[in-house]
């Protein structure tokens, strides 16, 4: 029992048996941080997995829901907006889901008092440092602050395997001065500490992690094809359903047949959860890519065979971009 305990604060590999079709990362899980608090990765999970144990009601009183349960959740209040509205939000959603009170209700605006996901940065311990908080460069969401070792880290749970994570500067400013941080990684580009004071907000964790992650992730394949001759994109399209997909992509060659790829961006923890989540739906009446993040391209083929026969193909964001690349002939 006493190496079982000791277990529980390393890697998780020692203590489960071998991977089966899919390695769904809960071998280098860690269930608890440095001072013994559960981590918020292992949240997440629960939220997929929807864990009912009594044990886990005693050290998480939030509510142990599915992670499509809270997108629903979401997902309902942005119906009830008129399309245009609805693009409004999700596009907000990327760009601004944190920050001061002025700030949030004048960038969200008209939607501001039917959007209540925000939550105050002065309830959240765990990413203030003296008395600031530092939103992450990539998604814009506060940034955890982590003590070890003596060191002060501080970095973006969902970007930190892309670069982007800090460390605590010796050399510090004034009195009233934000503590000055220092990259550690290739994307940790400069950040500015902003008070975690009441006036301070940011959309809830699940939001972040089922909202914003994947409005972002839409996004980014945006970019990333916005520009390209010949290549057409639309970010919610529909007109009565603007939720049905998140992008549809067109490519018109001229002397070519016309090519369309309606895009579901998801970015899950678990793709055993995602797999479950999607076999849920009814299926679509035309085909439907999946796009996942590129870090989770080792999950793509599990995916793609649970979910053979549903005119439905998982393909990681960078795939889908060479598809069009390719189809256009590599055009500009």
């Amino acid at each position: 029992m006493h190496e079982f305990r000791r277990g529980l604060r390393d890697p998780l590999a020692a203590l489960l048996p071998p991977a089966g079709a899919v390695d769904d990362g809960f071998g280098e899980l860690r269930l608890l941080d440095s001072d013994g608090l559960v981590r918020d990765a292992l949240e997440d999970l629960c939220r997929e997995h929807l864990v009912p144990q009594v044990a886990l009601e005693r050290h998480w009183p939030w509510p142990r829901v599915r992670a499509e349960q809270e997108e629903r959740r979401l997902f309902e209040v942005l119906r009830r907006l008129e399309p245009e509205e609805y693009r409004l939000a999700r596009a907000l959603l990327g760009e601004c889901p944190a920050g001061s009170l002025r700030v949030l209700r004048r960038r969200w605006d008209r939607l501001w008092m039917r959007f209540g996901f925000f939550e105050s940065v002065s309830e959240w311990p765990w990413c203030q440092l003296e008395g600031w908080w530092y939103p992450c460069p990539m998604c814009r969401w506060p940034m955890r602050v982590v003590e070890a070792g003596g060191e002060v880290e501080v970095g973006c749970e969902a970007h930190r395997a892309r670069g982007v994570h800090y460390r605590l500067s010796r050399e510090q400013g004034g009195r009233g001065v934000a503590p000055l941080l220092i990259g550690t990684g290739k994307a940790s580009g400069p950040v500015v500490g902003l008070p975690a004071s009441a006036e301070h907000l940011a959309l809830s964790r699940p939001v972040w992690r089922y909202g914003v992650l994947p409005t972002l992730l839409e996004i980014e394949l945006r970019d990333r094809l916005t520009g390209r001759a010949h290549v057409r994109v639309e970010m919610w399209p529909g007109e009565l359903r603007p939720d049905e997909y998140d992008l549809k992509i067109t490519a018109e060659v001229p002397g070519r047949r016309v090519r369309t790829w309606r895009v579901d961006a998801k970015d899950w923890a678990s793709a055993a959860a995602l797999a479950d989540a999607l076999l849920e739906r009814e299926p679509k009446p035309y085909p439907l890519l999946i796009v996942v993040p590129d870090y989770q391209a080792h999950e793509v083929a599990y995916l793609n065979q649970r979910l053979a026969g549903r005119r439905t193909k998982v393909l990681t964001l960078t795939r889908i971009v060479d598809q069009v690349k390719r189809a256009t002939g590599g055009t500009r």
